[in-house]
C-alpha cells in the first residue's frame, strides 16, 4: 500500500481529538472534506479506524493498534523534509530541540538563549508537544534533544535532571479546598480525575499518582491537552495535577491551584537518544548540566543528576 501522508494526518488528529468537528478546525479543513479522507483512508486499509455515533468518536481496536505506525510514517516523512530544507539552506549545523510542557519552567529560556549565544552558527528549532508525546518528539525522532518531564517509557533514551518543582492540583475556584496552601493526596484521591488519553502509560500513572492508590482512578473527563485539563477543573467537572510553574505562570480565570505537600515533585530533564545524537545536541546537554550545577541550594530549579536509562 502507498499511503497518502495529508490522509494520514488527518487520521491522527482525529484519533488526538476524537472530535471530527475540532479536529478540522485544527486542520483548517472542511468537516465533510475530513470524514471523507477518513472514510478512504478507511476503505484503504480494509477495517474502520473509528466508532461514531452521534454524541462521541472512539478508536477502534485495530485504529489504536494502527495509530503509532501512522505517526511514525509521518514523523519520517517531517524528518525528510527537514533534511531537504537544511541541504538547500547550504547544510548548516542544525538542532532540533522538543519541548514537553516545559515552556514555563525558568531555566528552558536561560537554557536556549545560552545556547543560541555560544552557538550562532547552529540553527535551532524548538516544537512544543503536547500531553500525548512526553518524550517532547523523540520517541518519533522529531527531535535531536528535548526539555521534558519524565517519568515516560524512555526504552533507549537517556535523560539528565536539571530541576524539580512542586506538584499543585487544579480546582474550580469555588471548591472547598481552593483557599488551602497545601493538601495531601489521600484530601483529593477520591475526586474525580481528568483521563488524559492516547498518552504514555508510565506518564499518566504519574499523574495520576497511581503509586498512592489502592484501586483505580475515578475519571469526571476525558482530554489530550493541558487546556483540556484546565476546562475540566473550572467546570468543576475533574481535577488534575500540573507542575508549580505552569500554576504560577500566570493567573487562570476561575481556577486555583493547591500546592500537594505530600508527593514527589516532578523533574524536568533533558533527554535524548545516545544512538542518534547530532554533535550539536551534545554540546546542548553539556550546557543544559552545566547552568542546573549552578543554581543555588534549594531553587526550584535544583542541581542535575547523573543521566539515567
Amino acid at each position: 500500500m502507498r499511503f497518502d501522508l495529508r490522509q494520514l494526518g488527518y487520521f491522527v488528529a482525529v484519533a488526538e481529538e476524537l472530535n471530527f468537528t475540532r479536529a478540522a478546525r485544527r486542520l483548517s479543513v472542511a468537516q465533510q472534506s475530513l470524514s471523507s479522507a477518513i472514510a478512504r483512508l478507511e476503505s484503504q486499509v480494509g477495517f474502520d479506524l473509528f466508532e461514531r455515533s452521534t454524541r462521541a468518536v472512539a478508536l477502534t481496536e485495530r485504529g489504536s493498534r494502527w495509530l503509532p505506525y501512522a505517526r511514525d510514517l509521518l514523523a519520517v516523512a517531517e524528518r525528510c523534509a527537514t533534511a531537504a530544507h537544511d541541504i538547500a539552506a547550504g547544510g548548516g549545523a542544525s538542532l532540533r530541540i522538543g519541548l514537553a510542557a516545559t515552556a514555563a519552567v525558568e531555566i528552558t529560556p536561560r537554557l536556549l538563549h545560552a545556547y543560541a549565544e555560544r552557538h550562532p552558527g547552529v540553527r535551532v528549532v524548538t516544537k512544543h508537544y503536547g500531553l500525548e508525546d512526553p518524550t517532547g518528539g523523540l520517541r518519533t525522532h522529531l527531535s535531536d534533544v528535548a526539555i521534558v518531564r519524565p517519568p515516560f517509557t524512555s526504552a533507549g533514551l537517556d535523560l539528565v535532571v536539571v530541576a524539580t518543582e512542586p506538584r499543585f492540583v487544579a480546582l474550580w475556584d469555588g471548591h472547598p479546598l481552593s483557599t488551602r496552601q497545601n493538601v495531601g493526596f489521600e484530601e483529593i484521591a477520591d475526586l474525580p480525575w481528568i483521563d488524559v488519553v492516547a498518552s504514555d502509560p508510565v506518564w499518566c500513572a504519574f499523574w495520576r499518582v497511581n503509586e498512592r492508590r489502592s484501586g483505580p482512578a475515578r475519571f469526571g473527563a476525558q482530554g489530550h491537552t493541558l487546556d483540556d485539563l484546565l476546562d475540566a477543573a473550572r467546570a468543576g467537572q475533574a481535577v488534575g495535577l500540573v507542575p508549580a510553574s505552569i500554576a504560577r505562570a500566570q493567573r487562570w480565570p476561575g481556577l486555583a491551584f493547591v500546592e500537594v505537600a505530600d508527593i514527589p515533585g516532578s523533574d524536568v530533564a533533558v533527554a535524548w537518544n545516545p544512538a542518534a545524537l547530532p554533535a550539536p545536541a551534545r554540546d546542548f546537554i553539556g550546557l543544559a548540566a552545566t547552568l542546573a550545577s549552578d543554581q543555588p541550594p534549594g531553587h526550584a530549579d535544583g542541581p542535575a543528576r547523573a543521566p539515567f536509562r
